[in-house]
């Protein structure tokens, strides 16, 4: 019994030891947070390596070129058309120019017709959060794609902003309308920037000089899958679209909330993606609320209808909703005069009248 208080003096210091081990450990662990592969390295100026732009045209599916934006001849020695559309493509966090979506992107664009599609690669700073950079590096990245618009508009075979047309997901999406902060008025604006649901993390839509808004691009459209959840609510658009009401996709229910989530989120991709050539089209209506929308009470005229996608008209001003199928071919079509009513039939919400 007299060996007890030393046993439990003892039993401190390993406790106290212990209790220093885990501290280090987690200090550790915080500071990996903080500092991890995804960080950008210095100096931080554009052009940056972890941030690169590859040309795809109908000939260079499968060798795409590299841009180098401070050789005034790189252009020369690719195969860039100033005939063609130009698609600047930007992804999101996790992926890379040939991670989903940017190979589908591509296939189907080149399966109708001849572009310029430069794909943003900085794949390699965003496989995981650097979360003492997430502040600053989406206007760092949209700063340096800033510099390549500029060198194609500079360039005597480039086309001027207002002939461009920038495609983000996700944060891609904040990036491409913060490019718009790097442009004066007298070298030009971006033609169209088609955002494609805008990430809720880190933009709360207060600040319109961080978030995507119709004053970045001369027509801003954005599509909306999971909004409020992984993606912004609001509308921030000249045309906006609420997919099944914007929220929740079908297809979408799995074991675990992270994947459905995750799912919604994504699903906005292969929407756009089909929209390229669709035959059906993905027709979209006005309607004055979602409940309305979820109701089936919305009853647009015929010429309220607008495609969403990539053939939407630059006229288009507003709310729209749209309803898809759980599975490809999720295109619908134009809502015929004698579907039933959404309580009954298999196109729930916006209905023709």
């Amino acid at each position: 019994m007299q060996q007890l208080p030393f046993v439990s003096i003892g039993l401190v210091f390993i406790a106290l030891a212990a209790f220093q081990s885990i501290t280090e450990a987690q200090k550790q662990e915080n500071k990996n947070v903080f500092n991890t592969s995804s960080c950008l390295e210095k100096p931080y100026r554009c052009p940056h390596p972890r941030i690169k732009f590859y040309l795809y045209t109908r000939r260079t599916q499968h060798t795409p070129e590299l841009i180098d934006v401070l050789d005034p001849e790189s252009l020369y020695y690719t195969h860039w058309n100033p005939s063609h559309p130009v698609k600047i493509v930007i992804h999101g966090f996790g992926g890379g120019r040939n991670l989903s979506p940017s190979p589908d992107m591509r296939k189907a664009y080149f399966t109708r017709g001849n572009y310029n599609i430069i794909i943003v690669d900085y794949g390699s700073a965003v496989t995981e959060p650097c979360l003492n950079q997430i502040e600053w590096a989406p206007r760092f990245g949209s700063l340096c794609v800033s510099q390549l618009v500029k060198y194609i508009a500079n360039h005597p075979r480039g086309v001027p902003p207002d002939d461009m047309h920038l495609i983000g997901y996700s944060v891609g999406a904040h990036i491409a309308g913060l490019v718009a902060n790097y442009l004066t008025p007298a070298e030009g604006k971006l033609g169209r920037i088609t955002g494609l649901d805008p990430t809720i993390f880190f933009y709360a839509g207060s600040n319109n000089s961080r978030d995507l808004d119709p004053s970045d691009a001369h027509f801003v459209d954005i599509i909306h899958t999971g909004a409020g959840i992984l993606g912004q609510w609001s509308p921030g658009g000249h045309a906006d679209f609420y997919v099944n009401g914007g929220t929740s996709q079908p297809g979408c229910a799995s074991s675990t909330i992270f994947q459905t989530l995750a799912c919604d989120h994504t699903k906005v991709t292969p929407y756009f993606i089909e929209s390229i050539n669709s035959e059906r089209g993905f027709w979209a209506g006005p309607c004055p609320t979602l409940i309305s929308y979820l109701l089936g009470w919305c009853e647009p005229k015929d010429s309220e209808y607008v495609l969403m996608g990539e053939h939407l008209s630059r006229q288009a001003r507003g709310v729209f909703y749209v309803t898809t199928n759980a599975k490809p071919p999720y295109a619908r079509g134009f809502p015929g005069k004698n579907r039933r009513t959404a309580k009954t039939s298999e196109y729930a919400g916006v209905r023709r009248k």
